[in-house]
Order: C-alpha cells, then sequence, then structure tokens
C-alpha cells in the first residue's frame, strides 16, 4: 500500500470510488475519474483527450463507440509512445459522457485558465487528494493510480484471462500487467482452504 506517497497504489472499492467523485465540485471532475474508473488509464492521456477521441463532434453528445486514446500521449519505457490504444466504451460511462458538458477549445478537460491547453495533472492531483482528505482517506493510499490498478484488479477477479487484459490495458509484457494485479486476501484463505 501506498504510503506518504510512496509504495504502490491502493485498489479503490466501489463505495470509496463513489464517495470520491461526490466530493467533486465540478463535473469535469467527476467525468475525468469516470474515464480513469471505467478505461483504466493513466492520468496523462485522460487529461490529453480531445473532443474528436470521444464524441462524433464538439457540436453533439453522440458518444463514440471507443475512447481512442493517442499513441503520444500515452507512457512507454524509454520514453517512446506508448501505441493507440482503442477502449469500448461501457454503458455506465456512456451515460456520464452523454451528459458532460463540453467545453471550448480542443481538449475534452481544458485547463480553467487557457482553454488551448489541457487541465494539468498537478491541477487533477490537487481535486484530488482534496476530496480523499475531505472524507478523511489520507492514509488508505488512494492516488491518482489507484484507478488503473482497480479496473485491472476487477477485471483479473471477473475471470478475464491476462492477454485479454493486455489487449485492453496496451501491457506489452506479462510482468509489467503482473504488477497491477491485487491479491484477494479472501481469494488467498479460499486457495489455501482447497489444499
Amino acid at each position: 500500500m501506498k504510503k506518504n506517497r510512496i509504495g504502490q497504489a491502493s485498489i479503490i472499492p466501489d463505495a470509496i470510488a463513489y464517495r470520491i467523485q461526490k466530493q467533486c465540485k465540478y463535473d469535469w471532475q467527476r467525468t475525468l475519474l469516470a474515464i480513469l474508473m471505467y478505461t483504466g488509464e493513466r492520468v496523462g492521456a485522460v487529461r490529453l483527450l480531445r473532443i474528436p477521441d470521444v464524441y462524433v463532434s464538439s457540436a453533439s453528445r453522440v458518444v463514440l463507440p471507443e475512447i481512442t486514446f493517442r499513441s503520444e500521449t500515452r507512457k512507454r519505457a524509454g520514453g517512446k509512445d506508448g501505441g493507440v490504444r482503442q477502449v469500448p466504451i461501457s454503458q455506465k460511462l456512456r451515460e456520464i459522457l452523454g451528459t458532460y458538458r463540453i467545453g471550448g477549445g480542443e481538449f475534452l478537460f481544458p485547463s480553467p485558465s487557457d482553454i488551448s491547453k489541457p487541465v494539468t495533472v498537478q491541477a487533477i492531483d490537487k481535486f484530488h487528494r482534496s476530496a480523499i482528505a475531505r472524507l478523511g482517506l489520507e492514509s488508505e493510499g488512494y492516488s491518482l493510480h489507484s484507478y488503473r490498478r482497480t479496473f485491472i484488479t476487477k477485471l483479473y477477479n471477473k475471470g478475464v484471462n491476462t492477454r485479454t487484459i493486455m489487449a485492453i490495458t496496451g501491457h506489452k509484457s506479462m510482468a509489467s500487467l503482473q504488477r497491477y494485479i491485487d491479491a484477494d486476501p479472501q481469494k488467498i484463505r479460499d486457495a489455501i482452504d482447497e489444499i
């Protein structure tokens, strides 16, 4: 678990994620967290989403079948582009995106001070940590990266095979994927009881 912002981000239970979203002051904050939660993408790529990556056009609220995370926005070892990642949009996320008020400019989440630029990771982290603090959960190890770990762990716990998870998340190796999967204490106990 993450302590003092060091270590691996904790898995966020659904009830806690819901409470964090309720603490958000603005629609863009709730929508950004929903994209993190339902796509498992990193915050750096989500903040750089452009309207055509999600919607048919900026004039409509017609949501595309999948979100496109462009290669230049995605992280990869060695400072290289991470490759294009397209994630089908779940019904829950589609409903959230369908009511989101698209702002001016090309970015889905423009900076409040300059709509020609995306919101910064620092601004996102600030509101997220503030929401966690208001809930008294600072010591739980939740961070923006928790949403990626939670997404991957949920897929694994639902029985999705690791090759399919790799295709969804864009991981290139099993070793890098395995670091994201959290061991469920109950499943550990159940496995031991099987012996």
